[in-house]
């Protein structure tokens, strides 16, 4: 694993970040590459946050009124191999 791996986990904010043992977790900004474990390959993405639509206090998931997302469709879990950076 290099030093920008680590793994993605959700935080109770909504955003998803790349922790590592000792170090604080790395949450990623909305436009901000980043890549991800796929078929055991990293692969470059953009993270971006869809709102959900609709009258306000029914389209909410967990209390939130969107959600972040990879760009490329790839799905997001918890305990993922994920890394800073990368080219798009």
């Amino acid at each position: 694993m290099s030093d920008q791996e680590g793994i993605l986990q959700l935080q109770r904010s909504g955003r998803w970040a790349i922790t590592r043992p000792g170090r604080v977790p790395v949450e990623i900004a909305s436009g901000e590459v980043f890549r991800v474990e796929v078929n055991g390959e990293m692969k470059p993405t953009r993270m971006e946050f869809r709102h959900f639509v609709g009258p306000a206090n029914v389209h909410r998931l967990h209390g939130r009124s969107g959600e972040y997302y990879s760009i490329d469709g790839y799905s997001l879990r918890n305990g993922m191999r994920a890394a800073s950076g990368g080219a798009r």
